[in-house]
């Protein structure tokens, strides 16, 4: 009797622990994902104490902490925070943002950095990250909650790893910035689009500009509409303008400087009488680079503008873009007022609605 009272408890017992195992994982399974959060362009470096307070360290706040180009007072590309993986452990709020960049040197194998790497990595892709220096980035998502990504950036040695973070900038920053799109897209068009104005838009200029809601226009004269949205705070400005397409000088950078002057000067000015905008082209560079929108030639420029006759200035970020079909180009100046207030996110939201960019297939033909 004692044997059979025996073996139906030992039974229950492991009826219990599978039963509760069970409960475990389906408590588990049941609890919701959370959302990955943070603040625009905030990226998280996860890396060991030592790496991150030496010259490794160093590099990637040089690089990924670098100014935004060009603002009147430096902002960074990205707002670094840094953690080790035991501050990751020590608060769960820490493993919900939306990007991480986690860093280590591979051949340091009691590095807690390289055990998390390895980890996720499994071992194959371990062991060639410690035998092959070609190998040096890995991408994740959703580790720790929805729309989140992760890069794994790793090196055979310091040195390995330290000219990897140089190397490897470029296209990391990338994946950091497209990571942000969705929500700089929420931001912008909260309210939705503004129709009335990519109507008047389309017939003006025959390109299609996703406009947000909030904007109005502040002056229409011939080829030229100037739009506005604006608060107690920050001023943003979008100068649009038709031309003629004569030739290739016209995308040099001084002559889009004479041109953006020249429409500063007769389409915008602030409440003194005899003011105008004008390109300040003596305390901070002109910086000039090609791209394409909507498959066409295209010429950004950036640079800081400021208000003849009266104490104001910002930041701007132009396109001179090139419509083949017609012979013409469409001028799009992008320019931001926001006295003593950060205006980095404003000059992204700006690009934003520039990215949206279309040749109006109605009209372009």
């Amino acid at each position: 009797m004692s044997r059979l009272f025996l073996k139906v408890s030992s039974l229950l017992v492991v009826i219990s622990l599978v039963l509760g195992s069970c409960t475990e994982e389906a408590r588990k399974r049941l609890e919701p994902t959370p959302i990955a959060v943070g603040s625009l362009n905030q990226l998280a470096i996860i890396a060991d104490q030592e790496i991150w307070e030496g010259p490794i360290g160093d590099s990637i706040s040089y690089y990924f902490g670098s100014a935004y180009p060009i603002l009147p007072q430096p902002e960074p590309l990205f707002d670094l925070k840094h953690f080790t993986p035991d501050d990751l452990q020590a608060e769960s709020s820490r493993r919900s943002l939306k990007a991480y960049l986690i860093v280590a040197d591979m051949l340091d194998e009691e590095s807690a950095t390289t055990q998390l790497i390895a980890q996720d990595l499994g071992s194959e892709k371990t062991m060639r990250a410690r035998q092959d220096t070609s190998y040096s980035t890995n991408m994740g998502h959703d580790r720790w909650a929805k729309d989140q990504v992760i890069v794994y950036l790793f090196g055979a040695g310091e040195k390995d790893l330290a000219r990897k973070v140089v190397t490897k900038f470029p296209s990391i920053a990338r994946v950091m910035q497209e990571q942000y799109r969705e929500q700089i897209d929420a931001t912008v068009y909260l309210g939705g689009n503004n129709n009335i104005l990519m109507n008047r838009i389309s017939q003006l200029f025959g390109c299609r500009i996703d406009i947000p809601t909030d904007y109005k226009i502040n002056t229409e004269e011939d080829s030229t509409l100037w739009l506005i949205r604006e608060n107690e705070l920050i001023v943003t400005n979008l100068l649009i303008h038709k031309l003629p397409y004569t030739d290739q000088s016209q995308f040099e950078k001084n002559s889009i400087i004479a041109l953006r002057d020249t429409l500063g000067k007769y389409n915008v000015s602030s409440s003194l009488e005899g003011t105008y905008m004008r390109t300040n082209t003596v305390d901070l560079p002109i910086y000039t680079q090609t791209i394409q929108l909507d498959g066409s030639y295209a010429v950004e420029t950036r640079g800081i503008w400021e208000m003849e006759g009266d104490f104001l200035a910002g930041p701007f970020v132009s396109y001179l873009i090139l419509n083949e079909d017609k012979t013409e180009l469409v001028y799009i100046d992008a320019f931001i007022l926001a006295p003593g207030e950060r205006k980095r996110n404003q000059m992204l939201y700006l690009e934003h609605i520039v990215s949206s960019f279309t040749w109006d297939v109605k009209t372009a033909n």
